[in-house]
């Protein structure tokens, strides 16, 4: 009999650590030689009140990498994953990878690798995907389901997005940053 997931209520809210750690990770992959997408797993809380906040980001130096897609090991995912949760005391919620600017062009979305690739995971809750791409500060208008930022020392724009599965399908869902400071959300 398959282990049912608990259910939470939208908004899914980040902690500022988890957001900064996210886009860190990302300009990472960003300014490695040829761009690399990374990926990673994504820890936290659901509290009595079904609210799902996502407390740390975590690397996962598995796998391989490249512009377009992250191949992963499996069996040692899934090690790992569970060790970090057991370290942290909080619970997987999920992971994350980002899609790097190529060519002036940043994926707006999930491509059908990733929505598979996510309807397989069966303990994962959510999947983040972080966009990164170099420009002029640009006024982009907020969304409910989108966070935005902006790195004023390198120019880098971010754009956080969160999936659920849903009837068998993949859909964004609200999300927001549990407290703001330095992350210049616009």
């Amino acid at each position: 009999m398959a282990t049912r997931l608990p259910s939470f209520n939208p908004p899914v809210l980040f902690k500022e650590e988890a957001v900064r750690e996210l886009c860190r990770l990302a300009r990472l992959g960003y300014e490695t030689r040829h761009k690399r997408e990374t990926y990673g797993f994504l820890y936290g809380i659901i509290d009595s009140e079904r609210q799902l906040t996502v407390r740390h980001a975590r690397y996962y130096r598995g796998g391989t990498r490249t512009r377009y897609r992250v191949t992963l090991d499996e069996r040692d995912m899934q090690r790992r994953r569970c060790e970090l949760a057991s370290e942290l005391h909080m619970r997987y919620l999920g992971s994350f990878h980002s899609h790097v600017e190529i060519g002036g062009f940043v994926s707006r979305g999930m491509s059908a690798d990733d929505r598979a690739s996510f309807r397989q995971d069966k303990n994962a809750l959510i999947e983040a995907l972080v966009s990164i791409w170099a420009g002029h500060r640009k006024t982009l208008r907020p969304t409910p389901r989108t966070i935005l930022a902006w790195e004023p020392e390198t120019g880098y724009h971010y754009r956080i997005r969160v999936y659920i599965r849903q009837n068998s399908g993949v859909r964004r869902v609200r999300v927001r940053v549990a407290r703001l400071g330095m992350v210049i959300v616009y």
